[in-house]
């Protein structure tokens, strides 16, 4: 198996096993391995003013979603949680598809599931 239908794969069984908590969620939740392979809840996706299939689609993350003033934030946070296991908190200020802002709460957490990292977002609007 190829590792891009590998990573399909993953994404598919990770929105089944944390499907209880993407879907009770008061917070906007997204889940990213890379810009191909990413999920996120109903909030998040609204949040935004897309659809979760939309938002699921193949993009540049940062230059896509994300405020130029947060992208290099989000990254050394995504990459402290790849790299050494540390969950943080920042500010992120996202992209909406009508192309308006909207500040946000970010609680980044590193997991692992089967074998792969990844990072859980939790995003509360101010």
């Amino acid at each position: 198996m190829d590792d891009h239908q590998d990573h399909e794969d993953l994404i598919k069984n990770l929105t089944k096993e944390y499907s209880a908590i993407l879907e009770s969620s008061s917070q906007g939740i997204y889940i990213y391995l890379d810009d191909n392979h990413k999920l996120c809840n109903e909030k998040f996706a609204q949040m935004l003013g897309y659809s979760v299939e939309e938002w699921s689609k193949p993009s540049e993350f940062i230059e896509t979603y994300v405020a130029k003033e947060s992208g290099e934030r989000l990254v050394s946070a995504f990459q402290d949680a790849m790299e050494k296991s540390m969950a943080s908190e920042i500010d992120v200020t996202w992209k909406k598809k009508d192309s308006s802002t909207v500040e946000t709460d970010v609680i980044l957490v590193p997991i692992s599931f089967e074998g792969h990292h990844f990072a859980l977002h939790f995003v509360t609007s101010d």
